[in-house]
């Protein structure tokens, strides 16, 4: 079944207990979708999902991360960027490693671990320097 922002709630709810009764879901959360529903906060299921993949992601101890540069980076990058950041874990903490492409950075990358962000970018350390010479001496 197809369900669409326009579905009344009843037509949702039938939707996905359909699917998740086909899919084997936990019934826990086959109410708390219900719930969300009736409560007109179906908008937010997929910010729930997103916190508890987040929650079990931790518990797990598995550290995301994702580092994006102005070109792809090729397998030696890779591995001497695993390591690198391998070093900051704890013993227990596995890398999730994520990589993105994007051209606007000119050179460098960007690295962001949990709600850390490191930017050593071409395109930022050109801004930097532009904002520098802009000042009044």
């Amino acid at each position: 079944a197809v369900v669409s922002t326009q579905s009344t709630g009843e037509e949702k709810k039938g939707a996905l207990g359909d699917a998740f009764s086909a899919g084997g879901v936990d019934p826990l959360i086959s109410n708390m979708v219900d719930t969300m529903i009736d409560n007109k906060r179906a908008a937010n299921i997929s910010g729930v999902v997103a916190a508890f993949n987040t929650i079990m992601a931790a518990q797990r101890g598995e550290v995301p991360c994702k580092v994006t540069s102005a070109r792809p980076l090729s397998e030696d990058h890779l591995e001497a960027l695993r390591e690198a950041l391998g070093k900051f874990l704890k013993e227990n903490e596995k890398l999730l490693l994520e990589t993105a492409t994007d051209e606007a950075l000119i050179g460098g990358m960007v690295v962001e671990v949990g709600d850390k962000r490191v930017d050593m970018s071409t395109a930022t350390k050109i801004r930097k320097l532009k904002a520098a010479l802009a000042m009044p001496l």
